[in-house]
């Protein structure tokens, strides 16, 4: 209302009443209340709207909140689970390895122990068989017997020779003369040619007994020599034999160690053998590999060491129906009809030429050439290198290699190495009884030893038949030796008898002195002959103690013999003995062994860790009558892990950002509903002093309008009227450009931006004006004149400026429609105004211009241009 047009004081009668209210309301002083209220209900619309919104978020997370908090709790209880349980699993594995480790320390020791009592013992039954050979391979002494024999016959023989010269001699010529009773020379040499019929028969007997003793004696040499060849051969078996049982006991334990080191599968396979198909054997069996690449080879094979080779496909299938059909486990088949070899890239080759390259792994293998495809897909272009360095130097991760100490370094670049424990068991290219499958040799060890007894059986009976047919022929011998001594006796008795005779003879045809010389020469020489006999008898003793000698040595060495076959036999029995006490704790030391590395990999399957680590943090040990309940305890705790499920970690993540959007938005919502409340507030405390300060101004203009309407009017009556509607008409009024600046303070409860029902009650819509100029009776403005509406406008306008001035007022020309009488008394009013708001108006009254302080004004001259001319009236 500071700037009127001439058309704005029409239209201040006939606007309508709602936009007639805006005039009271600038009037009122609460436009810029209205202007915060606004802005305070935009404000609550658009908190409304981030409450409902932050609302439906906060409905929305909660549900998430709380699963996630139960989650959470769930997995602060399952980490609390699982640190009880990693504790407990650390003492149950390390109770249980220190548990094994002890039995191994302990079945180590002893195995060395045994080791060195089997040398003993091995030295022992070593040394006893080789006596034992040497006196059963001792060079055949039946020469020096025979010798020996010899020695004493022609002994014998020469003392019979000197004893019958002697007889000669000294003969019972005159006893045997007188006895007869025949004294005549005929009867003498009848007799004495009797004599020598019977000496020649004795002596061709004699003789005849001597030949067919030599024959026997030779035979008996033979057959003694045949004795001592079967028992040598006995002795040879007994020890071979010996040997095969104590291989036998060291395959079995192998086998064993094979069964528990988990390759049942194929030792069932190399078992069955051909009935199974065309089966060559596994990879580590084929081929032929140096000391020094052991290890490497058995690090780049893999796996695959223990593939079997077969012919083909059908081979392998008949196989894995077998392995099925008997439950014996899994085996890797490679068909020689399927497998093709793996080409070789340059590069490779060139890599063959650095200093510490040893070579492809297939080339280190020695195999037969239809093997050529097998151990090439088995390696590859896998390469040997010295060491970690070399590989390095090479370049890790461009080609496949293996160093001496097994580090493997694949083409991924991936590095596998470590502690290697190198074991006894198990296949590997090392060869040895695995190898070799002791299997098989076990059942070609047993099949030699039945072959060997078998052997033995027959050599003891060869043996019994020998020394059987030895004795008879020693008793044969015996009986012809008794026979020709006998003979020999009997023909010393007839040489005797005969030489007497002789004697007697021939000293019958002499003279007495020719006797006499005779028997001196006789005499002598009898002297002489007694002293050979003396000298034959001591050399035929000697003899006969050299054979006694020799036959005494002879029974000592076969005692001796008998007693190194028992003694050998006691400690081949304690070397199988140990051998199988060796064995089985070695069968023990793998059982505990290969727990140990099952151990090893449930330990590391279960916590991800490896023993050592838990050793070096010094965990103390359970006793063994804790470990079941420890292991109960560990199952209990793996089922309340079950029940409560796998968690994902990154549910705490998860959790707290939840939590911390939940506390935000808790947060906002707070702030929102206190800004609700705060806002709602100010509403209400704005509607409440807009109302005063309504009702006040309104009281006091239409006080002013009422006076003013009487000085223009010099009389009448004029009034102001508010108009009221009810909640739902305000509702449908889309015209208010500030909706709900009118209503009254008792619609609006304070915490709550709207009504919190529609209820028909008054609502302020607008301003209405009743005027009645001296005698008239108007009901509509309209009925007014021209003037009469400018006078009610000015008026009214006047009402306004005296209530709440304005700091200047632009008037154009708002009393043109008035006559001087009418202009004077709205000047006289503006006169009055003026002392609060300066006026500039725009006019073409006189009576106007006669009451302003200052006059402005436009003329045009002849020359066309326009001047701008002021006068102050007060200097005028």
């Amino acid at each position: 209302y500071a700037v009127i047009g001439q058309g704005m004081i029409d239209r201040l009668l006939l606007q309508s009443p709602q936009e007639r209210k805006d005039f009271f309301d600038e009037a009122s002083g609460i436009k810029e209340f209205q202007i915060k209220r606004h802005q305070a209900a935009l404000r609550l619309d658009r908190t409304d709207q981030n409450l409902t919104q932050a609302d439906l978020l906060l409905n929305e997370i909660s549900p998430r909140l709380k699963l996630l908090s139960r989650q959470v709790k769930k997995l602060e209880q399952r980490q609390e689970l699982e640190v009880e349980l990693k504790e407990l699993q650390d003492q149950y594995y390390v109770t249980l390895w220190q548990h094994h480790q002890s039995h191994i320390d302990a079945l180590r020791n002893d195995i060395f122990d045994l080791a060195d009592e089997l040398k003993t013992s091995q030295t022992a039954l070593d040394g006893i068989q080789q006596e034992l050979a040497s006196l059963a391979h001792e060079g055949s002494r039946q020469s020096a017997y025979a010798k020996l024999q010899r020695a004493y016959q022609e002994a014998q023989e020469h003392m019979n020779t000197l004893e019958r010269e002697c007889a000669l001699l000294d003969g019972k010529l005159h006893t045997e003369y007188s006895r007869s009773g025949h004294q005549q020379l005929g009867w003498l040499e009848t007799k004495v040619a009797d004599l020598k019929r019977q000496q020649k028969k004795l002596g061709d007997e004699v003789e005849e007994l001597s030949t067919q003793k030599k024959i026997a004696e030779a035979q008996i040499d033979d057959l003694r020599a045949t004795v001592d060849d079967a028992s040598v051969h006995k002795a040879s078996l007994k020890g071979e034999i010996s040997s095969l049982e104590t291989e036998l006991l060291r395959l079995k334990s192998v086998q064993s160690e094979f069964h528990i080191t988990g390759f049942q599968a194929v030792q069932a396979v190399l078992e069955a053998g051909k009935r199974l198909g065309d089966i060559h054997g596994v990879v580590a069996q084929l081929g032929q590999v140096d000391k020094k690449y052991h290890m490497a080879l058995d690090v780049a094979a893999g796996g695959s060491l223990a593939s079997i080779v077969v012919g083909d496909e059908d081979d392998a299938r008949s196989c894995v129906e077998y392995l099925r059909s008997g439950r014996f486990g899994v085996a890797t088949f490679l068909p020689l009809s399927k497998i093709k070899a793996r080409p070789i890239p340059g590069f490779v080759h060139d890599m063959l030429r650095h200093p510490k390259v040893h070579g492809l792994a297939r080339d280190l293998v020695s195999y037969k050439d239809r093997y050529e495809d097998i151990y090439s897909f088995v390696f590859g272009s896998t390469i040997v290198v010295e060491d970690f360095a070399a590989a390095k130097e090479i370049g890790v991760g461009r080609v496949r290699m293996v160093t001496l100490d097994g580090d493997l370094f694949e083409t991924s670049g991936a590095v596998k190495g470590g502690h290697r424990q190198i074991r006894q068991h198990g296949i590997s290219f090392a060869g040895g009884s695995t190898a070799e499958y002791a299997a098989g040799a076990a059942e070609e060890c047993e099949q030699t030893i039945s072959f060997k007894h078998d052997a033995l059986s027959a050599a003891e009976k060869e043996y019994d038949i020998i020394s059987s047919a030895l004795r008879e022929k020693e008793s044969h011998v015996g009986g012809m030796l008794n026979k020709a001594e006998l003979l020999v006796g009997q023909k010393h008795t007839v040489d005797s008898e005969l030489g007497t005779l002789e004697q007697e003879l021939t000293l019958s045809q002499m003279s007495p002195e020719q006797v006499s010389g005779v028997m001196q020469s006789l005499a002598k020489t009898k002297s002489d002959l007694e002293k050979q006999i003396r000298v034959a008898v001591k050399e035929v003793e000697k003899a006969a103690n050299h054979i006694d000698s020799f036959n005494s040595e002879e029974e000592q060495k076969k005692q001796r013999v008998f007693a190194l076959q028992d003694a050998m036999q006691e400690e081949q029995k304690k070397v199988n003995a140990v051998v199988e006490k060796k064995n089985t704790k070695q069968v023990d030391l793998a059982k505990y062994e290969t727990k140990q590395e099952d151990l090893q990999s449930e330990l590391y399957q279960e916590i991800h860790t490896s023993i050592q680590l838990i050793l070096d943090r010094g965990i103390a040990p359970l006793s063994l009558e804790a470990l079941e309940d420890t292991q109960n305890e560990i199952q209990k705790r793996k089922y309340k892990l079950s029940l409560i499920g796998g968690i994902d970690e990154e549910v705490v993540a998860e959790y707290e950002e939840t939590r911390s959007r939940h506390e935000g938005l808790s947060a906002q919502l707070d702030d929102l509903k206190k800004a609700h409340t705060d806002l709602t507030k100010l509403i209400t405390e704005l509607d409440s002093l807009m109302k005063k300060k309504r009702g006040k101004a309104f009281k006091q203009i239409q006080k002013e309008f009422t006076r003013y309407f009487s000085i223009l009017f010099e009389g009448g009556k004029a009034e102001l009227v508010e108009v009221y509607g009810t909640e739902d008409a305000a509702d449908d009024n889309s015209s208010f450009d500030m909706p709900n600046d009118g209503i009254p303070s008792e619609e609006v409860s304070e915490g709550d931006a709207a009504p919190k029902k529609k209820q028909s009650k008054k609502i302020l819509q607008g301003i209405d004006i009743n005027a009645s100029p001296p005698g008239k009776k108007i009901k509509h403005l309209q009925a007014l004149s021209g003037g009469e509406r400018t006078m009610t406008s000015i008026a009214l306008m006047c009402a306004i400026l005296k209530t709440n001035p304005s700091p200047f007022v632009v008037l154009d020309e708002v009393e043109a429609a008035l006559d001087e009488a009418n202009t004077l008394r709205v000047v006289n009013i503006l006169q009055d105004l003026s002392k609060e708001s300066q006026f500039i108006i725009i006019t073409h009254n006189r009576a106007t211009m006669h009451a302003a302080d200052a006059l402005y004004g436009v003329t045009m001259g002849q020359d066309g241009i326009s001047h701008l001319l002021s006068v102050k009236m007060e200097n005028a």
